[in-house]
């Protein structure tokens, strides 16, 4: 006799798949409270990472010193060497000893590509002195400062500096002004840098966004929708 589903009554059919779900719920439930049971690829959506400068690391484990001592190798190690081992894992203790896997920078450290501008807040004007560090050719302006214009500044100061981004022509923020008027028009490269990393009125700082070296070349780009050539501004950074 074959088995075939269609033989068996509706009745046994339901039966069978309310205890299917049945088994499926006991098998989900631990003794645990706080466990979710059966989950479905949980790696999805539990990380299993440690999240930075949080206490995780089992410093007052009472077997922190053994552990560390079989990972140095010390029961194989020479009696000479017994000793340096029991003070590197000391040394470890202490370092850890607050229960913290991530360290904290060193205060005053400086990230890698986030120099901090030599001008305090404050004064504007005080950045005109400022020389632009970087070379200017057609590849950091017109291509690259282009390309990273595109990303942090378009939507608000326009393709072409006119003030007329995406954001300003759904009257989300005011108007900025266009680079190639007025006293915009004269702002030194020093000072275009200087609007970038602190912000000025409606524009936040973009300091933590953008890197120094990202930030000139933007500040290149500025200088073309000033109205100035590429020849023009290569002649004037010469260094006299």
């Amino acid at each position: 006799m074959n088995f075939n589903l269609t033989n068996i009554p509706n009745i046994l059919k339901n039966g069978f798949i309310a205890l299917l779900f049945l088994v499926f719920g006991l098998v989900s439930c631990t003794e645990n409270p706080d466990s979710p049971g059966v989950e479905y690829m949980p790696d999805m959506y539990r990380a299993t990472g440690y999240e930075a400068y949080l206490k995780k690391y089992d410093i007052d484990s009472a077997d922190f010193f053994k552990r560390n001592l079989d990972k140095f190798g010390y029961d194989k190690a020479p009696d000479s060497l017994k000793l340096a081992i029991k003070q590197e894992v000391q040394e470890l203790y202490n370092v850890f000893s607050g229960g913290l896997v991530t360290r904290k920078p060193v205060k005053g450290s400086i990230a890698k590509g986030k120099k901090p501008f030599s001008i305090p807040k404050g004064d504007r004007s005080l950045a005109k002195s400022v020389k632009m560090p970087l070379p200017y050719s057609e590849t950091s302006a017109l291509v690259e400062g282009k390309a990273y214009y595109g990303m942090f500044c378009v939507h608000c100061h326009g393709p072409k500096g006119e003030g007329k981004g995406s954001l300003i022509k759904k009257e989300l923020f005011l108007k900025p002004p266009a680079y190639n008027n007025g006293s915009t028009k004269e702002l030194t490269p020093g000072e275009i840098y200087y609007t970038i990393y602190y912000g000025k009125g409606m524009m936040g700082s973009h300091a933590s966004q953008i890197v120094e070296e990202k930030r000139w070349k933007i500040v290149q780009y500025v200088q073309t929708l000033q109205g100035n050539s590429l020849e023009d501004l290569q002649s004037n950074n010469v260094e006299e």
